[in-house]
């Protein structure tokens, strides 16, 4: 179920660049679609999140989940330094570490995409600029990887080998 979401927000990612070229010379560019992007990718992330901190045995010391907790749970796993490059046909890509500067003291974890998604979250008008390109692929990076670090916690008798090897991105490639 959450491939296939993920699959759908990654589709309305890669139709953007009809319009926009994703490539760090227009990482600042915004637009209502990558506002939508954006919100649609951290609110599926923070489902996602709660996951991985269930299955890491994370609990949160507070009522409810929050970033303090997906940190710990991020930290679990093998991906947590994984980076993305967008596939495009220039030496201009964006390569992405949407997890590179996490931080647990600092307030949104020292990430500046989830920051500006509580921003466009809480006043789309006032905060149209952070609906960027930049912003919409760190998200989707971010989602692609959580969604890869979930697998690893999938019993291999329900296909867990399988999913390592076919639940690949047509947008994304894996860099060092």
């Amino acid at each position: 179920m959450h491939w296939q979401y993920y699959l759908s927000i990654e589709n309305m990612l890669v139709k953007t660049n009809q319009y926009v070229t994703h490539s760090d010379k227009n990482k600042n560019a915004y637009s209502d679609e990558f506002a939508s992007i954006i919100l649609l990718s951290c609110s599926e992330l923070d489902s996602l999140f709660k996951q991985l901190c269930i299955n890491n045995s994370v609990e949160s010391k507070d009522k409810y989940y929050n970033m303090k907790d997906y940190v710990q749970a991020i930290e679990h796993g093998d991906e947590f330094g994984l980076a993305t490059g967008t596939r495009i046909i220039n030496d201009d890509n964006i390569v992405i570490f949407p997890f590179k500067n996490i931080d647990a003291s600092k307030p949104y974890a020292n990430l500046n995409w989830w920051k500006d998604y509580q921003s466009i979250k809480h006043n789309r008008i006032k905060n149209v600029t952070k609906g960027n390109l930049l912003n919409a692929v760190s998200s989707v990076a971010a989602q692609y990887i959580i969604l890869r670090q979930l697998i690893e916690f999938i019993d291999p008798s329900e296909g867990k080998d399988y999913l390592k090897k076919n639940y690949w991105s047509q947008y994304w490639i894996p860099v060092v």
